[in-house]
């Protein structure tokens, strides 16, 4: 290999190096915030959540230029304190118009109400799911795969009647313990159809550039240079000095 070789070769390694302490890395941070929450009553909920009701409860939403899905939030209130708790988990899927669609992007481990007064607060943490901007998605929780042959029952938190968020809707299936019905047949919910929004949070990032301290990128700098300098000490030709 030549000095030239080498020392671009070296040269390039470094730039590699500088880049990565620069940005090429990238790290996700929190953006945009969907939330009808404000306009709650924390009191109103819809009926009922559940096995032998309806096993599947959700909310639509429509994904902006922030696509990476950090974590999103239902509420729950379980007031049939005499029988069984609702277990249940919760999941992302993209939303065809009418229906889940695809395969299931995200799932939570089993949850479960806990009979507590008033309304419980789930959120899930996705790790971080990367989403298409521009397209609609459904997260939802569902009893389908949990059924235990008591009923457990549950309201969840929403803004009755009225349309508080454009990009989505409350929407709902009858699947029964059938989970695989919920990307086969149409949902239903909306406002036009007497409902209103769900009591909802969602969190979204996008990726971005990573700026490191200046302490470590004068580091990165300097073994680059380090580098270079070795390659080109190591190779400076030998001189026969004669007597």
């Amino acid at each position: 290999m030549t000095n030239a070789s080498a020392l671009k070769k070296l040269s390039m390694a470094a730039t590699g190096a500088v880049m990565i302490a620069l940005g090429v890395v990238e790290t996700a941070q929190a953006q945009t915030i969907i939330d009808t929450t404000p306009s709650w009553n924390g009191t109103d909920s819809i009926i009922e959540f559940g096995e032998f009701d309806t096993a599947t409860y959700g909310q639509t939403f429509t994904v902006g230029s922030d696509n990476i899905l950090n974590d999103f939030t239902f509420f729950l209130n379980d007031f049939d304190r005499q029988s069984d708790v609702v277990d249940f988990a919760a999941y992302v899927a993209e939303w065809d118009g009418s229906k889940a669609t695809g395969s299931i992007l995200y799932q939570s481990v089993p949850q479960s109400t806990t009979n507590a007064p008033g309304f419980e607060q789930f959120t899930f943490n996705t790790g971080g799911i990367g989403l298409t901007s521009g397209k609609q998605y459904v997260a939802f929780l569902s009893a389908s795969n949990f059924f235990d042959g008591t009923s457990g029952l549950a309201g969840l938190g929403a803004i009755l009647f009225q349309d508080v968020y454009s990009g989505g809707d409350f929407v709902f299936y009858n699947n029964g313990s059938d989970f695989s019905l919920l990307t086969q047949n149409a949902w239903d919910g909306g406002v036009g159809n007497g409902f209103g929004e769900s009591a909802f949070k969602a969190s979204f990032s996008q990726k971005i550039a990573s700026v490191p301290e200046p302490t470590t990128m004068l580091g990165v700098l300097a073994f680059g240079a380090l580098g270079i300098s070795s390659l080109h000490k190591r190779k400076q030709p030998k001189t026969t000095v004669k007597a």
